[in-house]
C-alpha cells in the first residue's frame, strides 16, 4: 500500500492514471472504489483542492472513454466517477484546511445527512421507489424457482422493511464510504511524511455533544410521533449512527492501546463483531455517550 501511495505522489500524471485505473477497475471488484477514492484524497491533502481538482479533471475523460468502450455509456461511467470522487474531494479539503479529522467527519456526516433528505424531498414515495426498485432486482430470481421453494410473506416483510429503511442505508453506507477513503488517504500521507500520525489522530477523534444530543432527542421524537414522520427521522438517524460508530472504534482503540493485552482485547472486539451483531449497538454507545463521559480521559484517570 505504501508503495502505490508513493507512485500517487510521484506527480499529477501518475495520480491521474491511479485514479482512473481503479475507478475502472472497481466496475468489477467494488472494492477498488475505496482505493480510488483515496487515491483522489491523498495529493489533495498534501497539495491541496486545486491539486485535487486537476486529478480528478485529468482522470474522468480517461474513464468515461473506457466506459464507452467497455460499457457503451461514457455519461454514466464519468457520472459515477464523479458520485465517488467529489465527495472525498471535498472532505479531504476540509480535513487539510483545518487539520481535524472530527471536522472531516462531521463535514461528511452533513454530505450524508443532505443525501437523505434531499432524496426525500425529490421523490415523493421512497417506500414504493426502493420496493419497485427491489422488486424488479429479485423478480429473475423468483421466476427461476418453483412457487413451492418460495415463502413468499417472508419476501414481502422482507422487502417492505429494505423499502422503509433503504433510503437511511444508502445514507449511511455512502458517508462510511467516504470515510474509508478518506482514512486511508489520511493513513497513506501519515506512513510517507509524518510516520505514526495517523494513529495519534484516529485515536483523539470526537464529535461534539450536540450531536449525542441531536441523535438522542431525535430518537425520541421519532419513538413519540411514529407513522411517516417517525420513517423519515430513523432513515436521517442512520447517517448519525454510522459516525458515532466510527467514533466508539476510535475510542476502543484509545482504551485497548493504554492495556497490557491491548492488541489481544482489541482482536477480541472485532472477532467478537463477526459473530455477535448486537457488539455494533455497544460501540455506537460508546461514541454516543464519549462526550459526556470522556471515555478516554476516565480510563487514563483511573489507571493513574
Amino acid at each position: 500500500m505504501n508503495a502505490l501511495a508513493s507512485f500517487i505522489m510521484r506527480g499529477r500524471s501518475q495520480a491521474i492514471l491511479v485514479v482512473a485505473a481503479l475507478t475502472v477497475l472497481s466496475w468489477l471488484l467494488s472494492l477498488a472504489s475505496l482505493l480510488a477514492a483515496a487515491a483522489v484524497a491523498l495529493p489533495t491533502l498534501r497539495r491541496g483542492g486545486s491539486e485535487g481538482g486537476l486529478i480528478v479533471l485529468g482522470a474522468l475523460p480517461i474513464v468515461a472513454l473506457g466506459g464507452q468502450l467497455a460499457l457503451g455509456n461514457a455519461l454514466q461511467a464519468g457520472g459515477y466517477s464523479l458520485v465517488l470522487w467529489l465527495p472525498v474531494l471535498g472532505t479531504a479539503i476540509v480535513l487539510r484546511e483545518t487539520a481535524s479529522l472530527s471536522t472531516a467527519v462531521m463535514s461528511s456526516l452533513g454530505l450524508g445527512l443532505l443525501l437523505v433528505g434531499g432524496f426525500y424531498a425529490v421523490v415523493d414515495d421512497p417506500n414504493a421507489f426502493w420496493g419497485s426498485a427491489l422488486s424488479l432486482a429479485i423478480q429473475p430470481v423468483l421466476e427461476r424457482r418453483g412457487e413451492g421453494e418460495i415463502d413468499a410473506e417472508l419476501i414481502n416483510q422482507t422487502m417492505q422493511m429494505f423499502s422503509t429503511y433503504a433510503t437511511g442505508a444508502v445514507g449511511a453506507g455512502a458517508l462510511m464510504t467516504v470515510l474509508i477513503s478518506l482514512l486511508v488517504a489520511r493513513w497513506w500521507q501519515a506512513n510517507l511524511y509524518n510516520p505514526g500520525g495517523f494513529r495519534s489522530e484516529f485515536l483523539q477523534l470526537r464529535l461534539p455533544l450536540v450531536l449525542s444530543l441531536a441523535f438522542v432527542l431525535v430518537s425520541l421524537i421519532a419513538g413519540v410521533t411514529g407513522g411517516v414522520a417517525a420513517i423519515f427521522l430513523a432513515n436521517l438517524l442512520m447517517p448519525v449512527f454510522m459516525a458515532l460508530v466510527l467514533v466508539g472504534f476510535a475510542v476502543a482503540h484509545a482504551l485497548c492501546s493504554g492495556m497490557t493485552y491491548g492488541k489481544f482485547w482489541l482482536a477480541g472486539v472485532y472477532v467478537a463483531l463477526m459473530f455477535v451483531a448486537p457488539m455494533v449497538l455497544l460501540i455506537a454507545m460508546i461514541g454516543l455517550t464519549d462526550p459526556w463521559y470522556n471515555w478516554r480521559s476516565r480510563f487514563a484517570q483511573s489507571k493513574a
